[in-house]
């Protein structure tokens, strides 16, 4: 038998016990989602309120630096926001 056959060999044996274990865990994980979605469900509008506040102070931000820069970089800081803003409202996509 060959180094390769018997390489073969062995990584089928290994599958073969890590199968339940796979199993196990596949379970476990199942498990865990579907407690947790009563919790994402909870938290889903405290996540919006706070998208809506993280908007609102990027916004106010966004003005008072174009303010202060007298529109100077007014490019870069919309840019900015705007980047802000999908970092938080990406899953509304």
């Amino acid at each position: 038998m060959s180094f390769f056959d018997r390489a073969k060999e062995v990584a089928n044996d290994l599958a073969e016990k890590a199968a339940p274990l796979r199993d196990k865990a596949a379970e476990a994980v199942s498990d865990l989602a579907e407690k947790a979605e009563p919790l994402r469900e909870k938290a889903q509008p405290y996540l919006e309120q706070a998208g809506e506040a993280i908007n609102k102070g990027a916004d106010a931000a966004q003005a008072k630096m174009d303010e202060l820069t007298g529109g100077k970089f007014s490019e870069g800081v919309r840019t900015v926001g705007e980047k802000v803003g999908e970092l938080f409202n990406h899953d509304k996509k």
